[in-house]
């Protein structure tokens, strides 16, 4: 009687085994599929730009800007092969940038802000960090291609031509070299419609001298008017005909 006894003591353990196995998995397997599964873009720019709040730039050993994003924003995340599209043909405001860029930490809370404020219904993100080619001079002060930029990205330059400024590169005298090329500075902000470029604003306030330093409530002023300013020449134009 003891060993039936014991013996039905060990099966009711182990089927108790099997089943808390089985809720183990299932927990786990649902768990990954949800990871899986593509994020809203507002919830991943959240993500993506506080994930760096408090870490340690590596390269220079500085403290990343730390930012704070709804998770109600109007980011759209665009391919580099979209947004030179829609640049061409389109109408919207465009943010170049990436989120370990402290420039850009600097003022994606302060142009949230400007769009909230103008009922702004989205924008146009493109995370520029490595679509772009890199350019450096030898030792003859030739300009040299030392990562080719993407396909997308060299229609951006296309489509922004008019508006952006020629690239130089400093060689070891510290001379300007014009590499006869154009760039993608990050941040950039660009307003268009149809096509027709309205206005484009490149990084942040002339008087933010270190990227790493908070801006103080004047510069975030400024900067808030220059952006509320390109919001709004983008919904008046918009205006004139769809009102």
């Amino acid at each position: 009687m003891d060993m039936d006894k014991n013996k039905k003591m060990l099966l009711s353990i182990v089927a108790a085994l099997i089943v808390f196995a089985s809720i183990i998995g299932s927990l786990a397997y649902h768990q990954k599929e949800e990871e899986s599964l593509p994020k809203n873009d507002a919830i991943k720019f959240k993500e993506e730009y506080e994930s760096l709040n408090g870490s340690i730039n590596e390269d220079n050993k500085m403290t990343y800007p730390v930012v704070e994003v709804k998770d109600t924003n109007p980011v759209r995340y665009l391919s580099d092969d979209e947004a030179a599209n829609r640049l061409k043909n389109g109408t919207g405001l465009f943010y170049f940038g990436f989120s370990s860029c402290p420039w850009c930490r600097s003022m994606v809370p302060i142009l949230l802000k400007a769009a909230s404020n103008t009922n702004l219904g989205e924008i146009n993100y493109v995370d520029i960090k490595n679509i772009r080619d890199q350019l450096v001079l030898d030792d003859n002060d030739k300009v040299v291609i030392r990562d080719e930029g993407t396909n997308g990205y060299r229609e951006i330059l296309k489509a922004l031509d008019s508006v952006l400024e020629p690239y130089y590169l400093k060689n070891k005298d510290g001379k300007n070299i014009d590499t006869k090329e154009k760039r993608l500075y990050a941040p950039t902000v660009v307003v268009v419609k149809e096509g027709k470029i309205l206005d484009i604003h490149v990084d942040t306030v002339a008087s933010q001298e270190n990227a790493y330093t908070p801006l103080n409530e004047k510069q975030q002023e400024e900067l808030y008017n220059i952006y509320q300013n390109m919001i709004l020449k983008l919904l008046d134009s918009t205006c004139d005909e769809a009102c």
